[in-house]
């Protein structure tokens, strides 16, 4: 006598259970939710192939089995995606500031970099001049140069962010005060890395964006203000 479990294996019914996991999965864009449907609906048709017919359909069980492995391959994959280990203290405070970056897109990125402290006053960028570096800036005092007009920025902001997304000139002079710690690309190995990981290209570009809108919002009051005060003397 058959189990209540055989008896469903046996059952036509379970290749509608399998579909039905499978479209389940297919509604849902969570890329682990999915998978895991997929795995349990793969899961089912092992069942079917093995038990309803007569004979086992071992290409069925066997491209099931493929199928399910794959998935639980992919499934981890994403599970360390986004998992938070590996970074010092210096890599976790940038890795806070972008917060469009998965930790698995963040650590690529930052493992193409270094992280240095400015020894002396440093000039980074100058106005016009094309930038072989990109940099983000972790604590410091900067200077920005633009059109003999000079005000001071806040770190916590990538340098050379214009010159890296359009491959144009630096469109200031960026001058970093002795003490300031930041980050630093070497942009060419940079984009030779992006070219192969279009996500985590379109997740830098977003955050580079946003770092961008904020600076350029930032630097408009500032200049207003240097402007208002020489009127004023």
């Amino acid at each position: 006598m058959l189990s209540w479990f055989e008896q469903l294996a046996v059952s036509d019914n379970i290749v509608h259970v399998a579909a039905m996991l499978y479209l389940a999965g297919f509604l849902f864009r969570n890329q682990l939710i999915l998978r895991l449907l997929i795995i349990a609906g793969d899961f089912v048709y092992i069942l079917y192939f093995y038990f309803a017919p007569a004979t086992p359909l071992w290409g069925g069980i066997f491209w099931s089995a493929m199928f399910t492995l794959v998935n639980a391959v992919m499934i981890a994959l994403i599970a360390a995606d986004r998992l938070h280990f590996r970074l010092d203290a210096n890599e976790r405070k940038l890795f806070d500031m972008l917060e469009d970056l998965t930790p698995g897109q963040f650590r690529k990125f930052v493992h193409a970099g270094r992280y240095e402290v400015a020894a002396a006053r440093k000039i980074i960028a100058m106005e016009r001049k094309p930038m072989d570096r990109l940099y983000f800036v972790l604590d410091g005092n900067i200077s920005v140069e633009k059109s003999s007009r000079r005000a001071f920025s806040d770190s916590r902001t990538f340098i050379g962010d214009v010159a890296f997304l359009l491959a144009s000139p630096s469109p200031a002079t960026v001058t970093l005060e002795q003490g300031c710690s930041y980050f630093v690309w070497n942009v060419k190995p940079l984009h030779r890395l992006l070219q192969g990981k279009p996500a985590l290209q379109s997740a830098l570009s977003a955050v580079m964006n946003k770092k961008l809108a904020c600076k350029v919002a930032t630097a408009g009051v500032m200049m207003d203000t240097v402007v208002l005060g020489n009127r004023l003397r």
